[in-house]
């Protein structure tokens, strides 16, 4: 591929997923869904970007 003037490359770094802070929300959210049972309400998003 030829770049034109102006053009961007992107690069997606390898491997990708969520954080670690995000696996334990998750996880969190889970346990509680075990726990309690169904609904669980949470403050904010567990997951934003």
């Amino acid at each position: 591929m030829t770049a034109t003037p102006g053009s961007r490359r992107v690069l997606l770094a390898a491997p990708r997923g969520y954080c670690a802070g995000v696996d334990r929300a998750v996880i969190a959210v889970e346990k509680a869904l075990e726990q309690y049972g169904a609904p669980i309400y949470v403050r904010h998003e567990i997951v934003h970007n």
